[in-house]
């Protein structure tokens, strides 16, 4: 039997208050195990981890990039894609910090393909159930926090701590040569829980505050800023769209100066960042409207997606979004808030069920939405249709913006039984029958 299997088994057969127990400890022996059949690849790398609530993809995107720019030899891992030595391949496990071994073979992967660097994402859950055990991290960097994954976490508190473990295992993992290295936003309400764990350097950024910050803001067909950095500014032109993508900008840069690189290639590296799947992605289209697909999931992602949309879009914003069921059933109605507040068109749809009825999510989202309005918010339990209504009543000068899926090829609609779902391939399909 296959390892990805045993969990399954056991989730089965056994009393769910014996399987809660030993499952941290099944995750541990994974992790121990897998270790040791790999060769503690994540020993033999420069290990740099980002961690946080929003971001974290594109974040370790664009750190790939900086590396590969001055001529590194890199492998990464995010929610989105692996990447080794050049080679990329979509992420298509739903799962942003890979467990069963799979993080230990791909990490060695990159060892054997001779990469010096490795940048994984590091989810919470990721962190909880050992899955990043035995990998020595040398750079720990924190995106932002807010409310996510409580289901699992139970508080706010809860998240945040298991985050802070990878900061907490810094100073005590294996010496590489490179000065243990904390980077964090210095704009979050928590960055100093974050910059107060142990390291050898510590580094803070953003727009209001930080070492290293943003200023002279542009937004047109590209983002233009300038990073300063002490008494120096250095210019960007960057293609990734949005306010909330130069923090993850300057996280990189950041990470980039950390690791001694020159400001002039690290801004080289950000340059050449063109699109990130599922990440405010385009699809187009020839109907004069924007359509676009985003994996924003809380209600913090959709504010900062939603008004930044608002601020270039000439006409209507129109939003469809579901939630995730077995999770964060508190975010819910609070989902549907920020859409009626922001979005001038609401069609609330399915997203991920899992073991809940749909209606049930869906009306909760509804709920909150209600709030704030009752005209134009429908509802509409097919996401393909819903997807499909939402282009149909679009008209000139008008964005649909789709949330929830992003990059994901799945869809889960019923306990453990997947459907394949690529929402751009869906989209391009849909703008066939209407044309």
């Amino acid at each position: 039997m296959k390892l990805d299997s045993v969990l399954n088994v056991g989730r089965k057969i056994v009393p769910k208050p014996v399987f809660r127990f030993f499952q941290p400890y099944y995750h541990l022996f994974l992790a121990v195990t897998g270790n040791i059949k790999y060769g503690f690849p994540g020993k033999k790398m420069i290990i740099i981890g980002v961690t946080g609530t929003n971001g974290k993809s594109t974040t370790v995107d664009l750190i790939t990039a900086v590396l590969k720019s001055n001529g590194i030899k890199a492998g990464m891992t995010s929610s989105v894609a692996f990447e080794i030595a050049g080679k990329r391949l979509e992420n298509e496990t739903s799962r942003t910090t890979l467990g069963r071994w799979k993080l230990q073979k791909l990490l060695r992967q990159m060892v054997d393909a001779g990469c010096t660097h490795a940048v994984v994402e590091v989810a919470s859950e990721g962190i909880a159930w050992h899955r990043v055990w035995g990998i020595a991290f040398d750079v720990a960097i924190f995106t932002n926090l807010s409310p996510e994954h409580l289901n699992f976490h139970k508080t706010l508190e809860n998240y945040r701590n298991t985050k802070g473990k990878l900061f907490a295992g810094l100073s005590k993992s294996k010496r590489k040569g490179l000065p243990k290295t904390i980077i964090v936003n210095n704009d979050d309400k928590e960055w100093r829980y974050f910059y107060n764990f142990e390291a050898e350097k510590k580094y803070t950024y953003g727009l209001e505050n930080g070492e290293i910050w943003a200023t002279n803001l542009i937004f047109g067909e590209k983002t233009e800023f300038e990073i300063v950095e002490k008494d120096q500014k250095y210019p960007v032109k960057a293609s990734l769209p949005a306010k909330f993508n130069i923090y993850n900008m300057l996280a990189a840069y950041t990470c980039g100066r950390a690791l001694d690189l020159a400001p002039e290639r690290i801004i080289k590296g950000l340059e050449s960042v063109k699109l990130i799947k599922g990440r405010m992605e385009e699809v187009l289209n020839k109907r004069g409207i924007k359509i676009i697909v985003d994996y924003a999931v809380t209600p913090e992602s959709f504010e900062l997606l939603f008004r930044e949309l608002k601020r270039v879009t000439p006409g209507r914003l129109i939003s469809v979004f579901g939630a995730t069921g077995d999770r964060d059933k508190e975010k819910r109605p609070r989902l549907g808030e920020v859409a009626a507040k922001l979005t001038d068109e609401v069609i609330i749809t399915d997203e991920e069920p899992y073991s809940e009825n749909p209606a049930v999510i869906v009306d909760a989202i509804a709920e909150g939405a209600y709030r704030v309005r009752r005209k134009g918010i429908e509802i509409n339990l097919d996401r393909r249709e819903a997807i499909k209504r939402a282009i149909e009543i679009a008209t000139q000068g008008d964005t649909v913006v789709i949330t929830g899926m992003g990059h994901e090829k799945y869809r889960n609609i019923g306990g453990n039984k997947k459907i394949t779902w690529d929402e751009t391939k869906i989209i391009k399909e849909i703008l066939e029958e209407l044309k």
